[in-house]
């Protein structure tokens, strides 16, 4: 109504003749508004947006550009390294963006702008100019955050954090900025280009394309489930890894190029959220640790109801699992969890995966016609890929153990779930140790420490809590007994 009131007093005054001024008018007013806020966000934030220059070998399998690990210059290195801020002749044919998150300078970007990268150079506003590394990775969510390389005469870059937001607050037609690194721009001057739009939906489904923005490499696994931000702004090349900001000036997506949707408007752009998931991932990879995903060991089978109506129900509940041990039945529809509604597998994944192994999550489901409700102690998900940490729980003489349910991943080939109800894998053994010397083999399983039986890796941190002399383990191997 107040927009019709202006249009009405616009087309008054335009009949009566124009002003012999300029003059504003009430929708004049408006648009000034609006131009205003926009041009505040993008100036409050586009100093926390940087452009990022890798250098990968042609058949690199590993990260090499990661804190604590040694690194050999290449050739192609040494030609990107004589390059000076004050050079805006240098050239990058390997690029992508990242957003400043952290008061030390970490820098949240996409997985495959730095996968397998022996050197990354950053430039940031102000022309400055510096080398990073990866400091955590997670290849399921294609998420990674790294750091300027500190160390004797290397002066610490100013960088500017951008505050996070909450991408569920967001709906549809939501204006929103998208700030990055296309075509190279960035990398000249530090200056993110700016672009705006609108949300076009919220939780797409998309399917990905490895040969488009990240080489050949793996694609990423979360991003195949309903997650991403669709927006009406186009991403470039040089886009992944680069910030989608609400008009307060908060972090509310990362955007991706890596996206290539069949049947989807080819012109969209699409960022993966900063809701509950996006934020448990972001910062766990900025404290350099591993982001671990939630896991009810149960399968629905393509076809197995035969009703699209029905394809939450469960098709399968493997022995021992948490979903077991939180009985549920094959038939069992679930309905929601924690509250989140549960439409298909596809949500059940992304709800499940918003939690951390060993938290308690409550489902709703239907059982014959009736409505239940049931508490369940989630497992860990096994994820596939370079995963990269360089903060790790600490060692127990020698060992570093994890969630068993880590020995179904796809490349071991076993399932413990079916096999042992309780116990812990081993995935580190340290050389030299107390544990390697009593013979702990990587993905061995212990059940008992000392008699006491042990379900999961914080059981087993109290069970080894301040015992100083020989301790017995059960494994899966017979009794081993490892030395202080």
């Amino acid at each position: 109504m107040a927009l019709l009131l202006c249009l009405v007093c616009a087309g008054m005054a335009w009949d009566d003749g124009p002003p012999a001024a300029p003059a504003a008018t009430p929708a004049l007013d408006v648009v000034s508004a609006f131009e205003k806020v926009l041009t505040d966000v993008i100036a409050r934030t586009e100093g926390s947006v940087v452009a990022i220059h890798r250098d990968k070998g042609e058949n690199a399998r590993e990260t090499l550009a990661v804190r604590g690990r040694p690194r050999a210059r290449t050739d192609a290195e040494a030609r990107f390294a004589p390059i000076r801020p004050a050079d805006d002749a240098a050239i990058s044919f390997d690029f992508g963006s990242g957003v400043v998150i952290g008061d030390d300078g970490e820098i949240l970007t996409a997985f495959h702008v730095v996968r397998g990268a022996t050197r990354l150079v950053v430039r940031a506003v102000d022309r400055q100019e510096f080398e990073a590394e990866v400091i955590a990775a997670d290849p399921r969510s294609d998420l990674a955050v790294i750091a300027p390389v500190a160390g004797p005469g290397l002066e610490k870059p100013r960088l500017k954090p951008i505050p996070l937001g909450d991408a569920t607050t967001l709906r549809k037609g939501a204006f929103l900025v998208t700030l990055g690194n296309p075509f190279n721009a960035a990398m000249q001057d530090g200056r993110a280009n700016a672009s705006w739009g609108v949300l076009s939906n919220v939780a797409r489904r998309v399917s990905y394309d490895p040969e488009v923005g990240s080489g050949r490499d793996r694609p990423p696994q979360l991003p195949h489930y309903p997650t991403l931000l669709q927006l009406d702004s186009k991403l470039n090349l040089g886009m992944s890894g680069g910030a989608v900001v609400n008009l307060k000036g908060e972090l509310v997506g990362l955007t991706t190029t890596a996206a290539s949707p069949a049947g989807y408007d080819a012109m969209a752009g699409y960022a993966f959220p900063i809701d509950h998931m996006g934020r448990r991932a972001v910062e766990a990879l900025r404290q350099g640790k591993e982001v671990e995903y939630g896991l009810l060991g149960i399968r629905q089978t393509p076809g197995f109801t035969g009703n699209r109506r029905e394809a939450n129900r469960i098709s399968e509940v493997s022995p021992n699992s948490p979903a077991a041990l939180g009985d549920l039945l094959q038939g069992d529809a679930i309905v929601s969890i924690n509250g989140v509604p549960v439409y298909d597998f596809s949500t059940l994944i992304v709800a499940v995966s918003a939690y951390a192994p060993g938290e308690k999550i409550r489902m709703k489901i239907i059982r014959e016609g009736r409505e239940l409700e049931r508490t369940l102690v989630i497992a860990k998900f096994p994820v596939e890929g370079e995963i990269i940490a360089t903060v790790r729980p600490p060692a127990w003489r020698g060992i570093r153990v994890d969630h068993r349910s880590l020995l179904i991943a796809p490349q071991l080939g076993l399932n413990p779930i079916e096999a042992l109800p309780q116990g812990v894998v081993v995935r580190e053994v340290e050389p030299g140790s107390p544990a390697e010397k009593a013979g702990l083999k990587p993905w061995q399983m212990i059940r008992e420490v000392a008699d006491r039986p042990v379900a999961d890796p914080a059981d087993f941190a109290k069970a080894v809590a301040d015992r100083k002399g020989p301790v017995r383990l059960m494994t899966d191997r017979g009794p081993v007994t490892v030395a202080p």
